[in-house]
C-alpha cells in the first residue's frame, strides 16, 4: 500500500519593489556592522592588530639586511662589484642535475659550500674558511 504527500516547498519568491531600495549607503548600519564584529571576534581582532603592528614592520627590518634579487640582477652585481662572491649551497643531487654557473668570464669561482639543517655550524665555519674577508663580501647564494 503506496501512500503519496505532495512536497511543500520552504522557498518562496520576493520581489523588492525598485522604490524601497536605498540610494544611499547607511553609514550607521556599517559602523554597527564592525562594532558587533570587533565584539564577536576579539581575539581574531587583536592577532591582526599584533601582526599588523608588530610581525610585519620587524619582518620587514629583517629582511632589509637581504635582497632577493634576480639571476640577472645577481650577475650583474657579481660583474661590477669586485668583494662579491657566489656561494652555492644546493646538495649534490641538484648539483648533478643543474651545475652552477660558469664565472671564468669574471675571474671568480663559485664557492660550494652543501647546506644541511642538521649541522649549520659547520656549514657557517666552512663559508668562512672560504673567504678572505667574509665581513666585506657580498654574497650573492644560490638554492633550489
Amino acid at each position: 500500500m503506496g501512500l503519496s504527500f505532495p512536497l511543500t516547498s520552504l522557498a518562496s519568491e520576493t520581489t523588492i519593489p525598485t522604490e524601497e531600495i536605498p540610494s544611499k549607503i547607511n553609514v550607521e548600519a556599517i559602523l554597527v556592522s564592525i562594532d558587533e564584529f570587533f565584539s564577536k571576534y576579539p581575539f581574531f581582532v587583536a592577532g591582526v592588530t599584533f601582526i599588523w603592528l608588530v610581525v610585519i614592520p620587524l619582518a620587514e627590518e629583517y629582511l632589509q639586511t637581504y635582497k632577493f634579487i634576480s639571476a640577472v640582477d645577481a650577475f650583474g652585481k657579481l660583474r661590477d662589484d669586485p668583494s662579491s662572491q657566489l656561494l652555492d649551497v644546493r646538495d649534490t643531487k641538484s648539483l648533478a642535475y643543474l651545475p652552477s654557473p660558469n664565472l671564468r668570464m669574471l675571474n671568480k669561482s663559485v664557492m660550494q659550500v652543501e647546506f644541511r639543517e642538521v649541522d649549520e655550524n659547520a656549514f657557517v665555519k666552512s663559508v668562512f674558511q672560504n673567504f678572505k674577508d667574509p665581513q666585506s663580501t657580498t654574497l650573492c647564494v644560490i638554492d633550489k
